[in-house]
């Protein structure tokens, strides 16, 4: 065998593949990492959506038809009504609010699974009528 033939040795074949599979097993790991993650934050920005429109759709009627009570709806991401939708709504009025019956605290939670596990994000505000 002359000295221009050569090649790699069998220990540089079994480190350089040692070192590709540790460099795969690294950025795969993080693949999933960054894609779950990617999934909970469509989650939360879903579920805030929904509660900000609820709340927007409250604040748009009159003061006087705001009834204490709770309401809870099953919902898809869009916001529409379907029984076998991801996300559940629920809606609290509350009255008087602070000893004064012209206040009213409006709770909208928004509840969903993520995998296994169930999040939720809650939004309130008060809402307070107007005039003498």
């Amino acid at each position: 065998m002359s000295v221009r033939e050569r090649g790699l040795t069998l220990i540089e074949v079994v480190v350089a593949t040692a070192v590709f599979g540790l460099v795969v097993f690294v950025v795969t790991a993080f693949y999933f990492t960054a894609s779950s993650q990617g999934l909970l934050g469509r989650g939360v920005t879903t579920g805030t959506l929904l509660g900000q429109q609820r709340l927007e759709f409250l604040k748009a009627r009159r003061f006087t038809s705001l009834t204490a009570g709770t309401t809870t709806e099953t919902l898809d991401e869009l916001g529409n009504a379907d029984p076998a939708g991801r996300y559940t709504r629920t809606t609290t009025i509350t009255r008087p609010v602070l000893g004064t019956s012209r206040l009213a605290q409006i709770a909208v939670a928004v509840t969903w699974l993520e995998g296994t596990v169930p999040r939720t994000i809650t939004l309130t505000t008060i809402m307070g009528e107007l005039g003498p």
